[in-house]
């Protein structure tokens, strides 16, 4: 889960032509639209650099998917979070796949397709005595999150806290480090962390013992594409394609291939 920022473009199609023959003996083809697909890939398994420095991930891959169902060539491209929004609304790309909350306020400024994803919200604290085993005992606490989206959002919803605010901006990954260590946790700055699902596990896993999650979800949210204001069209055509791959069952196969189906053994109560 713990991957540094990369920068660049990460795929580049290549097209061959046919050498040596003249237009009148080429055969009349279709020429599929591409549509390009940006990411930061910074958040494993959803995108990602792999080995090879190939853009990978379930939202990727995901993406790809969509974009041939809806009769597109795909082309993905990596692009730093900060302007990665804004991009699309400039018009550089056409899609974003980035593990986007849809939220109201998002809502007002960019499309959405239907939700691929349901996550949530999830507390992060140190294990011991008196540490805190469920939400309602973080009451009075220190409770932090980073950023500017949907774990603020979620720290905004808890009663009766001590909110801190660690960040601005895209931050969590100067909260929770590449080996999965919270310092902020570990050295007593705050009691809890309000962060992403599967960071917080992962988080939890890589700590020996030192952090758990509790079990109950902060706050749920879903995952969509983001689409530019005016791209009605093209929501309407990834929104069927999605729908026919939830139906079909390449939806759950493709979560099961990236470790996202949750079993007996999640450390989180996720509605059902």
């Amino acid at each position: 889960m713990f991957v540094s920022r990369l920068t660049g473009v990460a795929i580049i199609l290549i097209l061959a032509g046919c050498a040596g023959t003249s237009s009148s003996d080429v055969p009349e083809m279709s020429v599929r639209p591409e549509l390009v697909i940006a990411t930061d890939a910074t958040f494993a398994p959803f995108h990602y650099f792999d080995d090879r420095l190939a853009i990978t991930g379930f939202d990727i891959e995901l993406a790809r998917l969509l974009a041939d169902r809806a009769g597109y060539v795909s082309r993905v491209i990596a692009v730093p979070y900060d302007g990665l929004f804004d991009e699309l609304v400039a018009g550089s790309y056409d899609v974003v796949a980035a593990t986007t909350g849809i939220t109201p306020e998002r809502e007002t400024k960019y499309l959405f397709t239907i939700p691929y994803y349901d996550t949530c919200q999830a507390a992060l604290v140190r294990t011991g005595d008196g540490e805190p085993e469920s939400l309602a005992e973080l009451r009075g606490r220190r409770v932090g999150a980073a950023g500017a989206g949907t774990s603020v959002r979620a720290l905004d919803g808890l009663t009766g806290v001590v909110p801190v605010l660690l960040s601005s901006g895209d931050a969590t990954e100067n909260i929770i480090q590449e080996d999965g260590s919270v310092p902020v946790l570990e050295n007593d700055t705050i009691d809890a962390l309000i962060v992403d699902e599967m960071d917080a596990i992962e988080s939890a896993r890589a700590s020996n013992g030192h952090l758990r999650v509790l079990s109950e979800p902060v706050a749920l949210e879903q995952y969509g594409m983001v689409l530019a204001p005016g791209r009605s069209i093209l929501k309407r055509e990834l929104d069927r394609a999605l729908r026919e791959l939830r139906a079909d069952g390449t939806l759950a196969n493709l979560e099961r291939e990236f470790g996202l189906e949750r079993g007996e053994d999640w450390p989180i109560n996720f509605p059902r």
